[in-house]
């Protein structure tokens, strides 16, 4: 007679076991919430980026509209399509003036800034005409457009304030922009100068290096004539200084 198997009664879980999946359970669900709470920072940090950067284009796009616009306005009164008899010169300028003064005020672009500097200078207030000419030259000292302009008025400016020194400098730094490009029209005006205040050999010396580094600028024909001349003053002197010597008489 088959013996009976009799099944082994389950053992029933501890209740430290009991514990521990319940343990397992609560830590589980600590991880998904933290991850869950990353995840919402995670994103939240996105859609502020994406709302700065929409934001910041806006505000931008505003800024360069309206700049835009000021600078405009200023140009057709200062660069007019037909002559206006009936503005002054004077008030052409000062209505010219804040405008392109309200414009860098917006944002600073070159065009606006170096006609604000013009501005100035045509009203005769060459202190502040210095002082925009040269918040250009530290703002936009890669604008090879308008950076030569910009030191030839700079330097006319300081001469009209009487600092001689100051635009000889400006001159010097003209010559040294973009690997020299522009070393014949600083040469050139330097020897202008140097004429001015007298100082003739300093002029000759300028001008005789415009004619031998530069023979095909437009300012060598300049450069060459005054060298001439000076040449043919020199020659004039030494035979007017030469003693006559009387020829020996024949018998």
């Amino acid at each position: 007679m088959p013996k009976i198997i009799k099944k082994k009664p389950a053992k029933k879980k501890s209740v430290q076991d009991t514990e521990e999946v319940k343990t397992v359970a609560l830590r589980a669900l600590d991880v998904m919430k933290g991850r869950q709470k990353q995840a919402i920072i995670i994103i939240s940090a996105i859609v502020a980026i994406v709302l700065i950067f929409v934001f910041f284009n806006f505000y931008t796009y505003s800024q360069n509209k309206k700049v835009y616009e000021l600078e405009m306005e200023a140009n057709s009164i200062y660069y007019p399509a037909k002559t206006d008899k009936s503005l002054p010169e004077t008030e052409k300028w000062k209505r010219a003036l804040e405008l392109y003064k309200k414009a860098v005020d917006v944002k600073v672009t070159p065009t606006a800034l170096f006609s604000l500097g013009n501005c100035y200078y045509n009203l005769g207030d060459y202190e502040n005409a210095i002082k925009q000419y040269n918040v250009f030259i530290e703002k936009f000292s890669g604008d090879y457009v308008i950076l030569p302009l910009v030191y030839q008025k700079l330097a006319s400016a300081y001469l009209k304030t009487g600092k001689n020194e100051k635009a000889l400098e400006t001159f010097a730094n003209l010559s040294k922009i973009k690997n020299g490009t522009f070393k014949d029209t600083a040469l050139l005006m330097e020897a202008r100068q140097y004429e001015i205040l007298g100082n003739t050999a300093k002029a000759q010396e300028k001008y005789r290096a415009l004619v031998s580094e530069f023979p095909n600028s437009p300012w060598s024909a300049e450069a060459t004539v005054k060298v001439s001349q000076k040449t043919k003053t020199e020659d004039k002197a030494t035979t007017e200084q030469t003693p006559h010597v009387a020829e020996p008489v024949k018998k």
